[in-house]
C-alpha cells in the first residue's frame, strides 16, 4: 500500500492492484467484516472512540506536517483553510488523501451491532437487499462512491455469522477458480499481453475502485473462494510469517505509520519521479525499511520464537 501511495515510482505499475481489480484496502475492509461477524468487537462504542481519537491525532500531525513542509497540492485544502480541514476531518468527512479510509470504517463498525441483530433475527434478504440498493446508487452516482464499499463489509459479515459448508475440492474446481484468477490479473494488466483493446471496451464503472464496480466484488469473491479451498500445506506456510501477523496484529497502528510515511517521502523526495530507476529503488528500499523494521525490532524484543516442534501449529 505503501509503495502504491508514493506513485511516480517504477514500481507501482506492479504494486497497484497487481492481484487484479481490488486493492488492499478491500481485502482489509472483507477480513474485518468476516471477523465481526464471527466474534463482534467487544464493547464496539469503546472501540469506535479509540478509533475516532487515532483518526483524528493522524489527522492533526498531517495538516500540521501540511503545513510546514512542502507536500505539494494534494494536500492543499490543508494548506490554505486547516482549520476547514479539521473540521472535515472531525465529521468524518476528510479532503485529504489517505484519512478518508478510518472514517469509513468507523462508520461500519458503529452499524455492526445493528447489523448482527437483523441477520441474527433472520432478516438476511432485507439487509443484503437493502445493501445491495445502496451499492447500486454509488454505482450510477446517485449517491457517493464510497457508499458502494458497505456491500463489501455487510457481506462478509454475512458470511461470518451463517455457517457456509465447504464444498468438495477438486482439481477441477481449483483449476477454474485459478484459471479466471489469472485471467483477470492479465486483463488488469492489459498492456503487458496486447490486451488493450478488450480492456478498453469494458465499461469503465466495472472496474471503478473508488464506488467498489462489479468487477472489483467479483474478482475479490474469486480470490477469497480460492483461499478458502487452498490445500492445508499453503495455510500452514502462511502462518510461519511471523512479521505479516504482527502486523495485521497491529493493523491500525500500522495504517498510522504508514500514512505518516507517506506524508515524509512526499516531502523529503518531492522530485523522486525524475530520479533514476537506481535512485528510485533506494527510495523505494528505504520506504520498506522505514515501515518493517519497527515492527521486525518488536518482534525480536518481546515476541521468543516458538519451539521448533510447535511451529507448524502456530
Amino acid at each position: 500500500m505503501l509503495l502504491e501511495q508514493l506513485r511516480h515510482l517504477w514500481l507501482a505499475d506492479l504494486t497497484h492492484q497487481p492481484l487484479g481489480f481490488f486493492s488492499a484496502a478491500a481485502v482489509f475492509i472483507f477480513l474485518s467484516g468476516y471477523l465481526a461477524g464471527l466474534r463482534m468487537p467487544a464493547q464496539p462504542l469503546r472501540r469506535c472512540f479509540q478509533l475516532y481519537t487515532l483518526h483524528m491525532s493522524l489527522s492533526l500531525v498531517v495538516i500540521a506536517l501540511a503545513g510546514i513542509t512542502l507536500l505539494g497540492r494534494e494536500v492543499e485544502i490543508a494548506i490554505t483553510d486547516p482549520w476547514q480541514a479539521l473540521l472535515d476531518a472531525a465529521l468524518l468527512m476528510p479532503r485529504v488523501p489517505l484519512l478518508n479510509f478510518l472514517p469509513m470504517y468507523l462508520v461500519f463498525l458503529a452499524a455492526t451491532p445493528f447489523l448482527l441483530a437483523c441477520l441474527e433475527a433472520g432478516r438476511e434478504k432485507q439487509v443484503l437487499g437493502v445493501s445491495f440498493a445502496v451499492w447500486l446508487g454509488a454505482q450510477s452516482e446517485i449517491l457517493p462512491d464510497l457508499a458502494g464499499w458497505q456491500l463489501l463489509y455487510v457481506i462478509a459479515i454475512y458470511l461470518g455469522v451463517t455457517p457456509v459448508e465447504r464444498p468438495v475440492r477438486t482439481k477441477a474446481l481449483n483449476l477454474g477458480l485459478f484459471g479466471c484468477l489469472v485471467a483477470l490479473a492479465m486483463l488488469r494488466h492489459a498492456s503487458w499481453f496486447g490486451l488493450e483493446a478488450f480492456r478498453e471496451s469494458m465499461p469503465a464503472w466495472w472496474v471503478e475502485q473508488s464506488s467498489l464496480g462489479p468487477m472489483v466484488l467479483l474478482n475479490l469473491a474469486l480470490w477469497v473462494a480460492f483461499l478458502w479451498l487452498v490445500p492445508e500445506p499453503l495455510c500452514r506456510m502462511a502462518r510461519q510469517g511471523r512479521l505479516f501477523i504482527a502486523m495485521g496484529h497491529n493493523a491500525f497502528a500500522m495504517l498510522a505509520w504508514q500514512v505518516l510515511l507517506f506524508y515524509a517521502f512526499m516531502s523529503w523526495f518531492p522530485q523522486r519521479s525524475e530520479f533514476s530507476m537506481g535512485g528510485q529503488a533506494l527510495v523505494v528500499c528505504f520506504a520498506v525499511a522505514c515501515l518493517v523494521f519497527p515492527v521486525a525490532l518488536a518482534i525480536n524484543a518481546f515476541l521468543p520464537e516458538a519451539p521448533a516442534n510447535h511451529r507448524s501449529d502456530s
